[in-house]
């Protein structure tokens, strides 16, 4: 069994932006990034005073959630739209025009949504006992999309197999892995976000320009998710042995 290596897995991620930067950049634009920019324009998230307790903030978000369900819902389905779009754009077996990732997508949509509500059905346990469990089962996990997209795996239930399979004795190399890159990209985003907040609070005297942090946390956002993006395609590559340089993904 093929062991991760960190190093290639990173340097085949930002081979493969490169190579489908125009793809990933044209469909991540629509499918990604103006959802996220118009959710946080139009629908106000609630503000806690800190005074609440437990019972006060449920309330709270319930009815933040309950009156914004049908925005929460069509943002949601349209990112993970986006996103599967993008696994089209950059699995290894294609070599096709944004249009045709854009239907293959659509083609598939339906098998992706059932195999990530499998996957969360899975790991909830996990995640409710010691988290611990719920992060490494979902690590195991993160190839079902590259596996659905380059096999073209119609059977959801195969492709948390065929994940499984993958990924056998690289589970933790791969949370490992995906938590460095996790905490460091979350990071960077809030620093950014706090660095637009600041420069538009001082050029307002303290009013801000929402609109402008919006367009700042959209963006991050949706290049945080690009970066996942390749990376588990580069994983699923290494592991895979679909290429054993990073140079042959650019053939």
């Amino acid at each position: 069994m093929m062991k991760l290596n960190y190093m290639r897995c990173w340097n085949g991620a930002m081979a493969l932006l490169v190579a489908h930067k125009e793809a990933i950049l044209a469909i991540a634009g629509v499918f990604l990034f103006l959802p996220a920019l118009l959710f946080a324009q139009f629908v106000v998230p609630p503000v806690l005073s800190g005074d609440e307790d437990g019972t006060a903030i449920l309330a709270i978000y319930s009815a933040y959630f309950s009156e914004n369900s049908f925005s929460i819902m069509a943002s949601n389905l349209v990112i993970s739209f986006g996103s599967l779009a993008i696994y089209f754009a950059l699995a290894p077996s294609r070599n096709s025009t944004v249009a045709e990732d854009l239907m293959a997508a659509l083609k598939m949509f339906v098998i992706y949504l059932i195999a990530n509500l499998a996957i969360a059905f899975i790991a909830l346990p996990g995640f409710i006992l010691f988290i611990i469990p719920g992060l490494y089962l979902t690590a195991r996990f993160i190839l079902v999309p590259v596996v659905i997209v380059d096999q073209r795996e119609r059977n959801p239930i195969e492709a948390i197999k065929k994940s499984w399979a993958l990924t056998r004795s690289n589970g933790f190399s791969i949370l490992l892995f995906v938590l460095i890159i996790a905490i460091v990209g979350t990071i960077t985003v809030a620093v950014l976000e706090a660095v637009t907040g600041v420069i538009t609070g001082l050029a307002t005297g303290g009013a801000g320009w929402p609109f402008v942090e919006n367009l700042m946390a959209a963006l991050t956002g949706t290049a945080f998710q690009l970066v996942l993006a390749a990376v588990f395609t580069s994983i699923y590559i290494q592991l895979s042995g679909k290429n054993t340089e990073v140079s042959q993904i650019f053939n």
